[in-house]
């Protein structure tokens, strides 16, 4: 039996662990902790952390429902179960363990801040901003509650928000590292909104500064993860029958973050003959498992046994996620650039979308949002700099490999003339055209990315040319991006000149 001071050694050196970025040694000592005690936050908090690293929000909700089963009465048990629920996009769970926990607790803010989030994924955005501010009424140092309104907050509120903010803001090195990162980007956020933009900066550098502080970024292994892709699937795969294109009902949308995937996503997700299963572990579980079971021997992995195995395996998840049985199905999962060599490999005929934008607003994008798990580069301008260069390179090469499978939908595009490249998308899937998919907006799906408070307008134009507002702050970007960081055409330049 563990006692109490093997307990906190175990627990410390997974903490450790998992600040190193050494996730699997972090699992196995909060999985120790949790056979012994179910119910230790600590631990469920930390594994939590771990697994979210290898998209496995799944697992955190089974450990999280086990502990909630053994103490229903802890509230930072409950919160998390919420925060797990939601992770994976487990919305109306979510909300039923929150209600029940806030009646019990109704002074726990954080049960009613995650409550407001299952309204704003919900579309449901006044409700949310209600409890928001209700949260700041209640702590007026509730830095959560102030970074949610600066995102949503109408203009006429903004005077009363920016008021909190300045306040907490005269007192941001009181706070632990977390809690002021979150006040640097809602610091910056109000700014932006009112056009103060050095104070912007000023806010969304010391957010990205204490964020960076705290994450574990581990770069060449970054590297190396894109070089085993981009190696695996030099050679060429296996030809199929052209009659047997297992992958035509399914479109994959690629992108960096914050350049408009889930408004491509948004608008497929209108047409009536499509349902879209957001951003899940699927892909991943299904590479994992298909190198556990079938590598790293090459001929064993391309194997017919191995890609039937492996697409079997994709697909029975991805279609347990939908209600239709003949709908077109989209994932829009953020690592999918990546495994695109497995993807098409599994799924011959599948449709690749690879959403474009502007690359300096796409890093300023990246750099100014503050991530609830992953986008570990997005804290420091010439790390976010060094990825983008990376993801071209891989882009670059599978478009050269598959030309005829990816399409590069530009969200500028999008912008300028929403019906005519929304009709190129819907026609590269293969769909007939439907007026409904202008009207995404009013679509009732849940949204978990951060993008979820912009697609439920209408298209704007705002966000276009947004890294202008910081020029004379983007010298390390630009140096890391290279010489035509400007260039529209940036993610498809054949020569590396910097």
């Amino acid at each position: 039996m563990m006692n109490a001071v093997s307990t906190e050694t175990i627990l410390a050196a997974a903490y450790r662990a998992l600040q190193g970025g050494a996730y699997d040694d972090a699992i196995c000592g909060f999985e120790a902790v949790i056979a012994q005690n179910p119910a230790d936050s600590d631990a469920l908090a930390g594994i939590g952390q771990a697994y979210r690293n290898f998209n496995r929000n799944d697992r955190v909700v089974e450990l999280y429902r086990i502990a909630v089963a053994s103490n229903g009465d802890n509230p930072a048990l409950q919160a998390g179960y919420v925060e797990a629920l939601i992770a994976e996009s487990l919305l109306d769970q979510a909300r039923e363990v929150a209600e029940t926990a806030i009646a019990a607790h109704p002074d726990v803010l954080q049960l009613r801040l995650l409550y407001a989030q299952t309204d704003l994924a919900l579309g449901n955005q006044d409700e949310a901003r209600a409890t928001f501010w209700d949260c700041l009424a209640r702590d007026p140092d509730n830095v959560d509650s102030a970074h949610q309104l600066a995102q949503i907050a109408p203009p006429e509120d903004m005077p009363r928000l920016l008021k909190s903010l300045n306040a907490m803001w005269a007192r941001r090195e009181d706070r632990d590292a977390w809690d002021a990162a979150t006040l640097g980007y809602a610091y910056g956020k109000a700014s932006e909104r009112e056009k103060a933009y050095e104070e912007a900066w000023e806010g969304f550098s010391y957010g990205a500064q204490k964020r960076r502080s705290i994450t574990h970024f581990d770069e060449p292994a970054i590297a190396r993860t894109h070089d085993l892709h981009r190696n695996t699937f030099s050679a060429a795969i296996p030809s199929v029958d052209a009659n047997e294109l297992p992958g035509a009902q399914f479109v994959f949308v690629i992108s960096l973050p914050r350049s408009g995937s889930t408004l491509v996503e948004q608008i497929l997700n209108a047409h009536p003959q499509v349902e879209a299963i957001g951003e899940r572990s699927i892909v991943f579980n299904a590479v994992t498992e298909w190198h556990r079971e079938f590598g790293p021997d090459p001929q064993r992995l391309f194997s017919p046994e191995a890609l039937k195995s492996a697409r079997a395996r994709y697909v029975s998840a991805a279609r347990a996620l939908v209600t239709k049985r003949d709908s077109l199905i989209v994932d829009k999962s953020i690592t999918n650039f990546l495994f695109l060599g497995f993807l098409r490999a599994i799924l011959p005929g599948a449709h690749f979308i690879h959403v474009a934008r502007n690359p300096l607003d796409t890093a300023i994008s990246c750099f100014t949002t503050t991530f609830f798990a992953g986008n570990e580069w997005t804290y420091d301008l010439q790390e976010i700099g060094r990825n983008m260069r990376r993801y071209q390179k891989l882009m670059r090469y599978w478009i050269s490999q598959w030309p005829d499978d990816i399409m590069t939908a530009r969200y500028e595009a999008l912008v300028e003339d929403p019906e005519a490249a929304s009709r190129d998308i819907v026609s590269f899937c293969g769909l007939p055209w439907d007026p409904a998919c202008l009207d995404f907006h009013k679509s009732d799906r849940p949204v978990l990315t951060a993008s979820l408070n912009q697609v439920r307008q209408p298209i704007y134009k705002t966000a276009k040319g947004r890294a202008a507002n910081y020029e004379p702050h983007l010298g390390p970007l630009i140096a890391a991006m290279g010489r035509r960081a400007a260039d529209p055409d940036w993610f498809l330049i054949k020569d590396d000149a910097r």
